[in-house]
């Protein structure tokens, strides 16, 4: 999807007879833009992912230039191409040695090159990618948004190489406080990962992700969720389970939207449909007003009774119903006797018309409550 090191230098190889010199290793790195360089001072400006080029106007021996590349290396620079000639006739083998240990691609151009030829090749070839790559992202909603054109969004990825078959899944990142830039989020996000795919819909910053395990999975998000904590960015994540191909995917966008509100209720940064457990079958295509009469049919009541007596009996039950249905945990949580247990359960008991000691009404309780969770 994005380009990288690697693919520059493939088109760029014999047009301008560019030669790697060191860092092949990093060839796969992420190039965003071409900017150039002169002086080591200047490497501070370099927002990441730039491919450098350094015409050694500057030049001032080996050790000048040995920093210099230190200093892109710092600002995570995708690579550095050296313009040999009059300023700069060789490249000192420790540069190339430091380039080689640190996986920083490093290129030697000729002389009678012009630098505005290759540049704005290069920069023409990024702008049309990145033209390419958000085709691709307006198709990929599509296939979300618009099920009714999802058939017609699949062949219109195929035309632009992507490949519909396969698994996939959806990841939705939603930002926790109104102070969150939006839009840095996404754009930090392409930052982490070049190659990712995301865009926003509403309230969510929505990543279709290739499938891997849940594991693999797991790896993969919890390094997003640390790099954007690491940026001051305070999101939750939700991960759909896995699709079998392209077309079914709105099913794994339904489940993350729908599972995120229980990040933001457990204040759990991360949650992933595979887990919920109990929760698939709330979340499984029941009509939410279904869900919701249940609830208020078997909760309802006890909900009314402690906003009208400022009492805590709904969290007292909950505690129960969450521990094994243990009387002694419940009372040592409240800090009480166990008759004080006893003697609210009984108040439950009459408020509710149900036992919560039998097995079929501790189930709908428990239903209940993680109804609640959900909305």
């Amino acid at each position: 999807m994005s380009v990288t090191i690697g693919r520059l230098y493939e088109k760029s190889l014999h047009l301008y007879k560019i030669q790697l010199l060191a860092g092949e290793k990093g060839l796969d790195r992420t190039v965003e833009w071409i900017h150039m360089i002169e002086s080591a001072e200047s490497a501070s400006f370099l927002h990441g992912g730039e491919l450098v080029f350094f015409t050694g106007l500057l030049y001032d021996g080996e050790e000048w230039i040995l920093d210099y590349v230190r200093r892109l290396k710092q600002r995570k620079a995708a690579g550095l191409v050296i313009n040999v000639g009059p300023y700069i006739n060789e490249i000192p083998q420790s540069v190339i040695d430091f380039c080689n240990t640190y996986n920083v691609p490093l290129f030697s151009l000729p002389w009678d090159v012009h630098l505005v030829d290759i540049t704005r090749y290069l920069c023409r070839f990024i702008i049309d990618d990145e033209k390419r790559k958000q085709s691709i992202l307006d198709y990929l909603k599509q296939v979300l948004m618009l099920p009714d054109q999802c058939q017609a969004a699949c062949l219109a990825l195929e035309s632009q190489g992507f490949s519909v078959e396969g698994e996939f899944r959806a990841v939705i990142v939603r930002k926790r406080y109104s102070n969150n830039d939006f839009d840095e989020i996404l754009a930090l996000l392409k930052l982490w990962n070049g190659h990712i795919l995301a865009f926003s819909h509403h309230e969510d910053i929505v990543v279709v992700v290739s499938s891997e395990s849940i594991e693999d999975m797991k790896k993969t998000v919890e390094s997003m969720y640390a790099y954007l904590t690491e940026k001051n960015m305070n999101v939750y994540i939700s991960v759909g389970s896995v699709v079998s191909q392209l077309s079914k995917l709105s099913l794994s966008y339904e489940q993350a939207v729908s599972i995120n509100v229980l990040a933001k209720n457990y204040e759990t940064p991360i949650v992933y449909y595979d887990y919920m457990g109990l929760y698939k079958l709330l979340l499984n295509g029941t009509p939410v007003q279904v869900l919701k009469k249940f609830y208020k049919e078997v909760l309802g009541p006890l909900e009314s009774y402690d906003e009208t007596h400022n009492s805590n009996l709904m969290e007292t039950l909950r505690y129960y119903i969450d521990h094994d249905c243990s009387i002694k945990d419940t009372a040592i949580h409240e800090v009480v006797h166990r008759n004080t247990i006893l003697y609210k359960f009984n108040k439950i008991e009459h408020i509710l018309g149900k036992s919560v000691y039998s097995e079929e009404h501790k189930l709908a309780i428990l239903m209940a409550f993680k109804i609640r969770d959900i909305f």
